[in-house]
């Protein structure tokens, strides 16, 4: 990707170029992360309210239901979280779709054919 960006770069500002993509990808990683994480805890902790005290107690007697209704809201937040990464991602290929400047083709001459 670094070759793709900064392939069209005047030779004195590759490196300016090269570092800006490496800061680009590193602060989109820490914050899509931070993001989706944050997606995830809040649609799983949604689907069980009290869990802390609820996990405890059903642990502690022995209760399988309660750590099963655990297990179905991690797996309810995990999905939403790979739901909004795939919507992201769709869009921001769209995006990426869009915005690509591709050169034409250059005219062929008589002499080329």
């Amino acid at each position: 990707m670094t070759l793709t960006v900064v392939h069209g770069v005047d030779e004195r500002e590759t490196g300016i170029a090269s570092a800006l993509i490496n800061t680009a990808q590193q602060l989109g990683a820490a914050l899509g992360l931070a993001v989706l994480t944050t997606v995830s805890i809040t649609a799983a902790s949604t689907r069980l309210p009290d869990a802390v005290t609820a996990l405890n107690e059903g642990v502690t007697a022995g209760d399988t239901s309660l750590v099963t209704t655990a297990e179905q809201a991690l797996s309810h937040g995990y999905a939403t979280g790979y739901l909004a990464a795939a919507v992201i991602l769709f869009v921001a290929a769209a995006i990426a779709a869009l915005l690509v400047n591709t050169p034409g083709q250059p005219p062929t001459t008589a002499a080329q054919r």
